[in-house]
C-alpha cells in the first residue's frame, strides 16, 4: 500500500500491479488518486499460463499439482527460501526439527513435522513453467530432480505472456480489474 500511495503522487495515468489475489495479498489494497489495474487472477500461475480458462480447465482437471517458474526457484539462492511457489525446502524442514526436538522432545517433534509435511501429500505432479525469458535449462532440471525426489511426476509447459503484455498494452477489457480512485480491491 505505501508503493501505491507514493506512486498516487506521481503524474500518472494508472498504476499496473502484475499480481494476483496471491492468497488475499492484495485484497483492501486502495486506489488513492490513480486507478489500480490487476489482472483478474487467483494468483500468478493465472499469469504465467496465460488466462484465467487455462487456470482454471488445470485446477479443475490436473489437481494436486505443484507450480515452478525461473524467478521463483531463481531467488531461492539470494534469499534462501524454497524451491517453488510457497513450501518449505528439505533443509529450512531439517534447522526446524532440530529446534522442535529441543524446545518440545522427540514425539512432538516427529507429530509437528508430520503435520508441517501433510502439504505434500496433496501433490502428484510437478510442472515447470517456461516463460522463455533466459535460460531455464539449470530451473527446470532442479525442478526435475525436486519432482524425483518427492515422488512426483514431471512436465514442462510453455508459458503464455498473453495476460502481461494486455496488462502492460492497456488492453484491460474482461481479464483485469480497475480499481478506480478511493476505491480497494475487494474479493467476491
Amino acid at each position: 500500500q505505501a508503493q501505491i500511495d507514493a506512486a498516487s503522487e506521481g503524474d500518472y495515468d494508472a498504476i499496473l500491479l502484475a499480481y494476483g489475489l496471491c492468497g488475499k495479498a492484495t485484497a483492501g489494497l486502495q486506489a488513492r488518486s490513480v486507478p489500480l489495474v490487476i489482472p483478474r487472477a487467483h494468483d500468478c500461475i493465472t499469469l504465467f499460463l496465460g488466462s484465467r480458462a487455462e487456470y482454471k480447465d488445470q485446477f479443475e482437471n490436473r489437481p494436486g499439482t505443484y507450480w515452478y517458474v525461473q524467478d521463483y526457484v531463481e531467488r531461492r539462492e539470494s534469499t534462501g527460501t524454497a524451491l517453488s511457489l510457497g513450501a518449505s525446502g528439505d533443509d529450512s524442514m531439517s534447522g526446524a526439527y532440530e529446534e522442535y526436538v529441543e524446545k518440545f522432545g522427540e514425539d512432538n517433534a516427529d507429530y509437528l513435522m508430520e503435520v508441517m509435511g501433510a502439504w505434500q501429500s496433496h501433490y502428484q505432479r510437478a510442472v515447470y513453467i517456461d516463460m522463455g525469458v533466459g535460460d531455464g535449462s539449470a530451473v527446470e532440471a532442479d525442478t526435475q530432480d525436486e519432482a524425483g525426489r518427492r515422488g512426483w511426476t514431471f512436465e514442462r509447459r510453455e508459458g503464455d505472456m498473453v495476460l502481461i503484455r494486455r496488462l502492460l498494452d492497456g488492453d484491460w477489457a474482461d481479464d483485469f480489474l480497475i480499481v478506480e480512485p478511493g476505491t480497494a480491491i475487494t474479493m467476491s
